[in-house]
């Protein structure tokens, strides 16, 4: 796989959309076989990525333009690590979610300690590590001019 930093912006660009259409596809064939397919467990997942599509295309949009600021040169990719510590929050937004949906199809309360005042601070806690991260590794190994 390649680096993130050495990806083109049309290769980025390109993948990420690729990544967006085949899951709205995926999407589209599981609603389809919803009708065919008489299972409760399947029907509240369906349901969950349906009310949830628009987190995950803007978790997509979000890392895109992450990683279209990641492959310019030095300043122009400052605002990358950003970008990913906005879609790492999103994307534990939408794990914490997928939690209560799991406690709600097993019947198992496990992960109803995440519906309280405990996820926005994992997602502010997220938030912060990434962007720290991402800046230190931006200026500690930065990319190499080509």
């Amino acid at each position: 796989m390649a680096d993130r930093r050495t990806r083109s912006l049309t290769g980025a660009l390109i993948s990420s959309i690729i990544g967006i259409v085949i899951f709205l596809i995926l999407l589209g064939a599981a609603n389809a076989l919803t009708s065919y397919v008489q299972s409760s467990a399947l029907l509240r997942v369906v349901e969950f990525l349906n009310a949830n599509v628009t987190l995950l295309i803007l978790i997509a949009v979000i890392f895109l333009a992450g990683d279209l600021f990641s492959a310019l040169a030095y300043p122009l990719n400052l605002p990358a690590p950003f970008f990913g510590a906005v879609g790492a929050a999103l994307t534990i937004t939408f794990l914490l979610r997928l939690f209560v949906l799991a406690d709600e199809i097993t019947g198992v309360a496990v992960f109803s300690i995440f519906t309280g005042l405990l996820a926005p601070l994992i997602c502010v806690t997220v938030f912060v590590i990434a962007l720290i991260g991402g800046y230190a590794a931006l200026f500690i190994d930065p990319p190499q001019e080509a």
